[in-house]
């Protein structure tokens, strides 16, 4: 049986893994659309279209991958047993070493973004894997960046997980049987995304920028600078789109699990390290969320549903799964949440609770714009 420290290191480590994925494919994008002209959208877009695309192609793979291997590992631990066979292992004769080996070398892979210690074959992350490369990826002392890979790092974690790792590598796993849904090819990819993107980001910048050419209210340097804003938002939506279309990858691949695994017991909403107020929210509410009747998106008091499985662009929420009802140890995360939620929302109720909770998380970031939330931090 695994130990709670065990399991809660394999939820950090995915987590702050998914999170540098999403990190990396917005700054890929947000880079990318330095080449879209401010007063010419829609003529000069086609690129950052075209490599938005393949940048959510690679990442939906990695991520895809790095959530099965932590599903299965989870389940291992806590069960015995894991869902469908593993990844890049034999499906006969699989271990609780085996699977730990293979989580730990695709959070490995992450963390060296962006040069992987192992290429990959695949040639949509290779090519990720070298765009990464030729870019200039900013460190955290680097001003006026507000993507950093330094931002979600992985190798403490990995370090964390091998100090508490058990000994019972050799112990056997048994499947079961479980088909988990293929990974999108990048025509799939461009036949569902491409028209999203292009509302978000290239119609969104070129509509503003010619109404503000349009204003008769406006001095031409005024406009200008408007317009340049405005382009810049978009970019800014545009990448963070790319971020959440990637890591819904793994999202959909956990989601789908979990609706169907009847081994799931419990789950709970996992943020990053600075999560919005209606993620927050949801962290805060720890393990309400339960796989026992017809999984996730039933709530113990009936009043969340599938807003678990809600997302938005720079998120990098992931839900956490545990196998045993005993298993209820929050992550820090979750549990500073919970402790804070009703102290912040007190004499509230409702829509003025969610209100009060959501001033109290924006007055957090206005006075520590710089850093991250972190547990027993006020």
């Amino acid at each position: 049986m695994a130990t709670a420290a065990e399991v809660l290191a394999i939820e950090q480590l995915h987590q702050a893994a998914q999170a540098r994925l999403g990190i990396a494919a917005a700054y890929l994008a947000l880079a990318e659309w330095e080449g879209v002209n401010a007063l010419n959208a829609e003529e000069t877009a086609t690129v950052w279209i075209v490599t938005s695309l393949r940048i959510i192609t690679a990442v939906r793979k990695m991520s895809r991958k790095l959530a099965i291997a932590y599903y299965q590992l989870s389940r291992a631990l806590e069960s015995g047993t894991i869902l469908g066979a593993p990844i890049d292992s034999p499906a006969t004769g699989v271990t609780v070493g085996q699977l730990r080996t293979t989580f730990r070398d695709i959070a490995l892979d992450v963390a060296s973004l962006p040069a992987p210690l192992t290429p990959s074959a695949d040639p949509d992350i290779r090519w990720f894997e070298e765009e990464l490369q030729k870019k200039e990826i900013p460190d955290s002392q680097t001003p006026g960046r507000l993507i950093r890979l330094q931002d979600a790092q992985v190798d403490p974690l990995i370090q964390n997980l091998l100090d508490v790792e058990g000994s019972d590598s050799s112990s056997p796993v048994s499947i079961d049987k479980w088909d988990w849904e293929p990974e999108l090819s990048f025509d799939e990819v461009d036949e569902l995304f491409r028209d999203l993107l292009w509302k978000q980001a290239v119609k969104r910048a070129a509509d503003k920028a010619r109404a503000l050419r349009a204003s008769q209210e406006l001095s031409p340097d005024r406009a200008m600078t408007l317009i340049e804003q405005s382009h810049d938002a978009a970019g800014s939506l545009g990448s963070g789109t790319v971020d959440e279309l990637g890591m819904e990858g793994g999202r959909q691949a956990i989601d789908k699990a979990i609706r169907k695994d009847k081994r799931i017991k419990l789950v709970a909403r996992g943020t990053s390290s600075d999560p919005c107020a209606f993620c927050s929210m949801l962290a805060s509410r720890g393990f309400v969320f339960t796989g026992e009747t017809s999984g996730v998106g039933d709530a113990e008091d009936g009043s969340v549903g599938d807003e678990i499985t809600l997302y938005h662009p720079n998120c990098h929420c992931f839900p956490i799964v545990r196998f045993v009802n005993t298993s209820d140890t929050l992550p820090p995360m979750n549990a500073y949440f919970q402790e804070m939620w009703p102290t912040v929302t007190d004499g509230y109720s409702g829509n003025d609770a969610r209100k009060a909770w959501r001033r109290w998380i924006y007055a957090q970031r206005k006075a520590n714009p710089d850093t991250p939330h972190s547990p027993r931090r006020t």
